[in-house]
């Protein structure tokens, strides 16, 4: 037992760093998965806001000719790059939180079943 003292000791530390990566990865996670719902949250308003595009509506007796037109071609682009943003755009930063949510939640799992691991050593090594 006094042999192993030493290397009972360095797990004990070693336990403490994994521990503390954790605490620190549980933060990032947390962050993560507010980032995740605000913006979900703030997708779906800015789909909701897409009405205003059109607004207000162009009839022949509010504004006609060749400057309706052109406006009009404009609000269809403005409408093209909308729904790019709203759907391509936010879509893929969704995603990438999601995969660094699934890659932090990856590393606590191989931390905890490392400290799993260290405190069945200290087990066998007190015995």
């Amino acid at each position: 037992m006094e042999d192993n003292s030493h290397l009972i000791n360095q797990l004990y530390r070693e336990i403490s760093e994994l521990s503390n990566a954790m605490s620190k990865n549980n933060e990032i996670l947390a962050r993560l998965r507010k980032s995740y719902q605000d913006i979900s949250s703030s997708q779906e308003e800015f789909m909701q806001n897409k009405r205003y595009i059109n607004q207000p509506e162009l009839t022949a007796s509010t504004w006609a000719g060749k400057h309706a037109n052109e406006f009009n071609e404009i609000r269809k682009e403005i409408e093209s790059s909308y729904m790019r943003i709203g759907n391509n755009d936010i879509e893929g930063m969704l995603n990438n939180i999601e995969d660094k949510i699934s890659y932090y939640e990856g590393l606590n799992k191989s931390l905890s079943n490392a400290i799993s691991s260290k405190r069945n050593r200290i087990s066998q090594l007190s015995d």
